[in-house]
């Protein structure tokens, strides 16, 4: 928690110095008009743009990963059922491995 902080007050120190260096004002000309605005706030905001656009690209990409993690999931739940049923009929102790036990024909 307080590494957290820590790294969070840093940052935002850090922020803030990069605010004052760069306050000078810029025009942005786009083909529907123009935007005037201090270089770090411009900066911020396309910051902020680009991050959630790219949030937004990579969200299928996390369903479909999210979706194989509980798929896999539930094939280990399945498997491990089955070696519990394996311990029981040849009468292995879940504490010991098979190795721990000789085996006599």
């Amino acid at each position: 928690m307080q590494k957290s902080l820590i790294i969070s007050l840093l940052s935002a120190l850090l922020l803030v110095i990069f605010a004052l260096g760069n306050s000078d004002p810029v025009v942005l000309n786009f083909f529907i008009g123009t935007v005037k605005g201090s270089l770090s706030l411009i900066l911020l905001i396309t910051l902020i743009i680009g991050v959630f656009i790219g949030l937004l690209l990579s969200y299928p990409t996390l369903k479909k990963l999210k979706k194989n993690i509980l798929a896999d999931k539930a094939e280990i739940t399945k498997l491990k059922n089955i070696l519990d049923e394996y311990k029981k009929e040849y009468g292995i102790s879940k504490d010991k491995t098979p190795e721990d036990k000789p085996f006599i024909d």
